[in-house]
């Protein structure tokens, strides 16, 4: 039903567009911060997370594609820590258009598959408490 491509270095920056300001407006609304303040931070977490750009060893970033219609569904970021066999989700997103079909439940079933097959025994989730959706996709497949 899916399937996972590597962005490539256009559609990096793109991404890094989208996902500071994203994550900046989540970061305000949570932790009452000036959109601002929130901004700073987001940057300075994304640019340390990926500290030599696209190519930074550890983080993964992939659209999901429906296999079918070719058409690109949404966005998949997960790091793996190899030392202590675990990986961390930061962002799950499906496009609003396409949410409801089963794109996201798909999409975690397709990383944990992938995950058990690289060795490592736990996923770390980054999810904010206001995300309802999340946290019902979350609960859905056992997290």
């Amino acid at each position: 039903m899916i399937h996972l491509s590597y962005m490539n270095e256009v559609e990096f920056k793109k991404y890094l567009e989208f996902m500071i300001p994203e994550y900046a407006r989540d970061i305000a609304i949570n932790f009452d911060l000036t959109l601002e303040q929130a901004m700073e931070e987001s940057e300075m977490m994304i640019n340390d997370l990926f500290k030599d750009g696209r190519s930074t060893e550890g983080q993964y970033l992939f659209h999901i594609t429906d296999a079918l219609s070719q058409e690109k569904v949404g966005m998949l970021w997960y790091s793996i820590v190899p030392e202590i066999n675990q990986a961390f989700l930061y962002h799950i997103f499906i496009e609003a258009s396409e949410r409801g079909k089963g794109y996201g439940t798909k999409t975690l079933e397709k990383l944990q598959d992938t995950l058990k097959e690289k060795g490592v025994k736990s996923i770390g989730l980054s999810v904010f408490g206001s995300n309802d959706a999340a946290f019902r996709l979350y609960r859905k497949l056992g997290f």
